[in-house]
């Protein structure tokens, strides 16, 4: 229910930029995955402008809403925002987002349980401006494999900061926010604080959704069949040595350049580079953002090459392609170091760090209507 109220009752326009939810977005998988459809897949978020996606969506997103069958506070509780204002040059839509789950670790011989308190609130300015915000506090107590890994890292995975100092009800929050602008349609530019997920799997060996939210700058350009996305982001690293008596997390910066190529209907491939370099040294001396890194043209390994080689380059491809209309493969395969020479070689070499997706994944199995399948070994 929850998934659902998120997007339900958002106005599609070109600025729009949907927050990514891996189960709602499963349901634009018949049209996204379509022989008949060009629509980029592997950079998420969306933006919904594929004419054969966009007539779906906005199918999802009227579900329920206005429909006479049901009364005015189920709608608002249930299908519709809890507020909701569409004016000719402005949109805006709020609400209150509760969650709570309650469940067994067999294991463990316990209970489990979520509680969760949120908000989401945002709209458009005219046709080019988009804003969004959203926030949740939370507590819970999980299955005792989550609870050893929590208490090990300090972090609730693809959330935040553990407050709970090793308790075994765990306390967070989680919170994004971002401003989108798109000047011209071939062009969007977004700042905030949220995540951004590459591929066509459940996983990605790019870039993932497992992290929390962080703060970036995003280009994201579209002209026929390529799209390309530059970013900068600031990030924290809680679980390398502490700066100082304080308590500081050591903070790092990135870059990452994406370029998606549909070939046809049915065949993509991506290329994929990024540089991760500190923020400061291992003394704490600050070291800024680094604006030889400014530049958002694909493949930045010469120009982190040219600076000593410091920095923490990788580069990585991603394709796909459609057999039919319910059936689609992908993979991923991602060099961080390459020697050549020792990595052809029996014996192999520590300095050689590769990693490979390869999936499979379909839907309305066994003829049953939005019943997906997916199978992927990450390696």
């Amino acid at each position: 229910i929850l998934i659902f109220v998120l997007f339900s009752g958002v106005a599609s326009a070109q600025s729009e930029y949907q927050p990514y939810s891996y189960q709602f977005y499963q349901k634009l998988n018949p049209d996204i995955y379509n022989t008949q459809s060009r629509a980029h897949t592997a950079l998420k978020p969306f933006f919904i402008d594929d004419s054969l996606v966009k007539t779906h969506y906005d199918a999802l997103m009227g579900l329920g809403a206005d429909s006479g069958k049901h009364s005015w506070a189920h709608r608002k509780l249930f299908n519709e925002h809890l507020f909701d204002v569409r004016e000719k040059d402005y949109t805006f839509f709020a609400d209150y987002l509760p969650d709570l789950t309650i469940g067994k670790d067999f294991s463990g011989s316990k209970n489990t349980w979520l509680n969760t308190r949120g908000y989401q609130a945002g709209g458009t300015i005219g046709g080019k401006f988009y804003f969004y915000t959203s926030g949740f506090e939370n507590q819970a107590v999980y299955p005792e494999y989550l609870n050893t890994y929590i208490n090990q890292v300090g972090q609730v995975p693809g959330q935040g900061y553990d407050r709970s100092s090793g308790k075994n009800t765990k306390d967070w929050s989680y919170v994004t926010a971002l401003i989108s602008y798109t000047p011209v349609k071939y062009l969007n530019i977004t700042l905030g604080q949220d995540k951004t997920f590459i591929g066509d799997g459940y996983r990605s060996m790019l870039l993932s959704d497992v992290a929390a939210p962080y703060p970036f700058l995003k280009l994201t350009g579209k002209l026929g069949n390529v799209q390309y996305m530059a970013m900068w982001a600031y990030m924290d690293d809680p679980l390398a040595p502490k700066f100082n008596s304080f308590g500081d997390d050591r903070r790092k910066w990135g870059v990452f350049h994406y370029l998606d190529w549909n070939v046809s209907n049915r065949f993509s491939v991506g290329f994929f580079d990024a540089v991760i370099w500190a923020a400061a040294d291992d003394q704490g001396h600050p070291r800024g953002f680094d604006f030889q890194y400014v530049n958002p043209i694909i493949f930045l390994r010469p120009v982190e090459a040219q600076s000593g080689s410091g920095d923490n380059a990788l580069i990585a491809m991603t394709s796909k392609y459609k057999i039919s209309n319910g059936i689609t493969v992908y993979g991923q395969f991602l060099l961080d170091e390459f020697i050549s020479k020792e990595f052809f070689s029996s014996d192999g070499s520590s300095r050689n760090k590769y990693s490979w997706q390869l999936g499979i994944r379909g839907g309305d199995m066994f003829g049953v209507k939005s019943l997906s399948y997916l199978f992927e070994t990450n390696n």
